[in-house]
């Protein structure tokens, strides 16, 4: 743990000068959110200002400049920033490098504070079963490849399905999800969920007038009732259609390009949302509801 604590959250390389503690989340928004001294519920209760990661103050600096403060302008104006991440939702590359597009800042940053959020966990925690599970996460080829792309200033990326929804609800929530690996962040009216690194498996059952329908729901919710958590409603549809697809992703990385094998396997579509009736779906969106404390009808 010592060896961690002294390694760059960004690079993987040994910090040999005074190291600089990054923010997991921006002191900024927390500002902004007026939650700095609000406490995110995991294996312990922790103070969104307290979880930082070790870093090297050049790769603080440039993650923050090339990626965190886009993000944070994007969020500026969530009516926007909805809009543009809906308006590129359509088509799935198979073949792609590093690109300035919104949906592309905010799957970086994202995909930052989650494995920031495991990071700061490994490092901190004295439970030995919590931080061999926080290990996994962390020894995952995935954050060894997205590490390797941030030195090459690609970003934090691999192919993940982003989704956006508005609430009426403007408390902010911090959720993440270890398998199916995927991290649901809502601030203010607007609700991010990405899965990260599924190849795009997720976005492609769950696009066009399935997705409509989903935001319909979870609309319809929130104004029957402004208290209900419609934003983890729909992080659990998501989740357990995640679950139920029968593929595992596979990526061909190179220093500037991917090139995502995850869709090209002949395995049989889970089929079409919301008529789905595999009893695997059933039953993971039930208890995925149970862990958020959320019983329907």
């Amino acid at each position: 743990m010592e060896d961690l604590r002294r390694t760059c959250f960004f690079c993987a390389e040994r910090i040999e000068e005074k190291k600089t503690l990054e923010h997991i989340i921006p002191n900024s928004l927390l500002g902004k959110l007026s939650i700095k001294e609000k406490t995110i519920t995991g294996q312990k209760e922790t103070q969104y200002s307290r979880i930082k990661v070790p870093a090297h103050s050049t790769c603080n600096s440039g993650f923050g400049s090339d990626f965190e403060n886009r993000a944070l302008e994007l969020l500026e104006d969530p009516d926007l920033l909805y809009e543009s991440i809906t308006n590129e939702e359509d088509g799935i590359a198979m073949m792609y490098g590093p690109d300035e597009s919104d949906t592309a800042i905010i799957t970086t940053w994202l995909s930052k504070i989650y494995y920031g959020l495991f990071y700061y966990d490994l490092i901190s925690t004295q439970d030995d079963d919590w931080r061999n599970i926080c290990s996994s996460v962390i020894a995952n080829d995935n954050f060894e490849y997205v590490r390797r792309s941030y030195k090459n200033g690609h970003g934090f990326q691999l192919p993940s399905s982003l989704y956006v929804f508005k609430t009426n609800n403007l408390d902010t929530d911090l959720t993440t999800f270890i398998e199916p690996s995927s991290i649901l962040l809502k601030v203010g009216a607007i609700t991010l969920i990405l899965c990260i690194s599924d190849g795009y498996l997720t976005k492609n059952y769950l696009n066009g007038d399935t997705l409509e329908r989903l935001r319909k729901n979870i609309q319809t919710e929130d104004e029957t009732n402004i208290n209900f958590p419609s934003h983890k409603m729909a992080f659990a549809e998501i989740l357990a259609l995640r679950s139920c697809i029968p593929k595992t992703p596979k990526f061909v990385t190179s220093d500037n390009q991917v090139i995502n094998m995850s869709l090209s396997t002949m395995v049989s579509n889970p089929g079409e949302y919301y008529q789905i009736n595999d009893d695997r779906y059933k039953e993971a969106r039930i208890e995925i509801l149970g862990k958020f404390g959320i019983k329907l009808g």
